[in-house]
This record gives structure tokens, C-alpha cells and sequence, in this order.
């Protein structure tokens, strides 16, 4: 950061999810929220954005140098979501996020993902110790609806099967329900059922467009987008073809040499048959356009689409982020 100066907590914004995951095992958020208090800050127990906005802006207004945020990747989501659509207007400070969730899409890619409590005393005495990185959000907008603001997007199987791990964990006790390998669990019997043809998954029709990056057209099987890089993760599955801050990536059902060259495209890496005349469409543009889409998953969130209107998947407001 550029000052190096402690940051005061009474200028700081902590939002906590104790239902995320990490948060809701034995004692987790009972010593998250006695080692915060040790700190002078202030824990508030937020679930979505209805409790996130009272919060939100008062303590914009009032000023703010940071926001803390410790939950999964849906609590940034709901935040940001705020920031953009009712508090606009208002210099938004940096953001610090922290991984309380199952995957922590946001935290892996700062590096923040683990150890909160030491992370968030060096952001208050040392915050010349961290990076400040600007993110531009994502922005999913159809014509009739308002945008909606997020940094992950998963459609067609990646949109089912987030929902599938949703309801397996919802309608179930125990380990392999809500354990902390329960989602990798879910997955495996998903494949296995797929192996015996048990999964009767649809692919929907789809026609996705970007300037610079090309068209595709046809059944979908996967479709992921972001805004985030590949700095501190392994896969991230983006050619590195055309310009602007949106990534995305699509195949289809019937794309050729699928199996043999997926470890090609969850690195990134070019190959001559990861076209879209092969069912592939991967890269970088300012915005995307989808028709078809009905349904997607937001930084883990479920949301609802017009799959008769056009979608464009494109930047929305650009945060700053702490990042090691």
C-alpha cells in the first residue's frame, strides 16, 4: 500500500458470515470474533446483502480506509453487489478478503485465503506489507432485469452441478453432507453416476459472441467466466486470445478431442485444436454475449435468467483489493 500508516478500527468495516463453512465448524467463529474484539474491531454477523447494507452505509458515509470481510465467496458477491448498485456514488475503500468458505475463489486468487487473524492484524499495523490490486467486477445484464455483480460465473453444467452440491448438502447431516470434503464427495458420486449414465444432464442451446475472441453455437456443456487472473491458482482455464478484462470460456457438448486436450485448456495453454469450428470458444474481450442462458451461479449464488434475451457478460466497477 502506499501509506504506511496503521489503520485505525474504529475506520474499519468487519463483515462476518458465521454460517460459512470454516466459520461454522466447533468454536470457529466464537474465537474468530474474541481475537477481532482483541484487535479493537467490531465483528458484525452478516448472512446477505439485508444485513450487509444498514452496515454498509453508514460507515461509508462516516468514512471508511478498510472493509473486512470474512465469510465465502457469496458474502463479497453480496457486498460489491451494494457497492455498485446502491452506494455508486461513494469512493469505496480496499477491500480485505478473507476465505471463511469451502473454495474461496476471491480469497485464492489475493492470497488471503488462510489465517485470518494474523492477516487482518498485519493489515491494520502493517498495511505497507500488502499489495493493492484494482479488480474490475463482472457485471451480468439483460435488458429487463438489473445488473448483477460478481467476479465468478458458472453456466450450463458448471451452473447445475453448484446447485446439485447446494441441495446434497442442504438435505443431509454427517461428513459426507456437510464435512469438509463433502463437495469433492458430491463430485465423485456424480461422476460415477455419470459413468453409468445416470445423469440425465441437458446441454442447453446457446450462441456466445466476443469481439476479437469468436462465435459459438450449439448445445453447451460448460461455461465459466472472470475477472480475476491466474497468479496464485492452478487452473484457470482462459486462452490467452483477444483484449479486455472479461474472460470466458465455453465448449460445447459435441467438442472434438475433448477429454485429451482438457489439460490444455484448464491451464490456459494454446493448442491448434481449442477453436470454435472444434466446439471450443476461450479469451479475453470487454464483453461477451450469450443468448440462451437461463440459469447461473455468481460466486456460488443462484440466479435466474431470461433465456429468450440477450445476456452480456462484461466489467462492472473496478475494487481495490489487499493482496499478498
Amino acid at each position: 500500500m502506499t501509506a504506511a500508516s496503521p489503520i485505525r478500527p474504529d475506520r474499519t468495516l468487519m463483515l462476518v458470515n458465521p454460517l460459512s463453512f470454516r466459520l461454522s465448524l466447533p468454536g470457529a467463529f466464537a474465537r474468530l470474533r474474541k481475537q477481532a474484539q482483541g484487535l479493537g474491531l467490531q465483528p458484525h454477523v452478516v448472512y446477505g446483502p439485508q444485513e450487509i447494507e444498514p452496515l454498509l452505509g453508514p460507515a461509508l458515509e462516516k468514512g471508511l480506509d478498510l472493509i473486512v470481510i470474512v465469510g465465502g465467496d457469496g458474502t463479497l458477491q453480496g457486498c460489491v453487489s451494494l457497492l455498485a448498485s446502491r452506494f455508486s456514488e461513494q469512493t469505496s475503500p480496499p477491500i480485505l478478503m478473507l476465505g471463511g468458505g469451502r473454495t474461496n475463489y476471491t480469497a485464492a486468487h489475493l492470497g488471503t485465503q488462510k489465517k485470518p487473524i494474523s492477516i487482518i492484524e498485519r493489515a491494520l499495523t502493517r498495511p505497507d506489507a500488502f499489495d493493492i490490486i484494482h479488480k474490475a467486477s463482472l457485471a451480468i445484464c439483460q435488458a429487463n432485469h438489473p445488473p448483477i455483480f460478481g467476479f465468478f460465473v458458472g453456466g450450463a453444467l458448471v451452473d447445475h452441478v453448484i446447485r446439485d452440491c447446494h441441495q446434497y448438502r442442504a438435505t443431509g447431516r454427517g461428513r459426507f453432507r456437510q464435512g469438509k470434503y463433502s463437495t469433492l464427495w458430491r463430485l465423485l458420486q456424480l461422476a460415477f453416476l455419470g459413468l453409468l449414465r445416470r445423469v440425465h444432464y441437458q446441454s442447453p442451446d446457446m450462441t456466445l459472441s466476443a469481439a476479437g475472441v469468436g462465435e459459438l453455437e450449439g448445445p453447451i456443456r460448460l461455461l465459466v467466466g472472470t475477472t480475476l487472473d491466474e497468479s496464485q491458482v492452478r487452473i484457470h482455464p482462459y486462452l490467452p486470445k483477444g483484449q479486455g478484462p472479461v474472460k470466458v470460456t465455453a465448449v460445447t457438448r459435441h467438442a472434438k478431442a475433448f477429454w485429451s486436450i482438457l489439460p490444455w485448456l484448464l491451464s490456459g495453454r494454446p493448442h491448434p485444436r481449442l477453436t470454435p469450428a472444434n466446439g471450443y470458444l476461450s479469451g479475453s474481450a470487454d464483453e461477451f454475449t450469450v443468448k440462451g442462458l437461463s440459469t447461473i451461479c455468481l460466486d456460488g449464488q443462484e440466479y435466474a435468467l431470461d433465456p429468450a434475451q440477450q445476456t452480456k457478460i462484461a466489467s462492472g466497477p473496478t475494487y481495490r483489493f489487499l493482496s499478498l
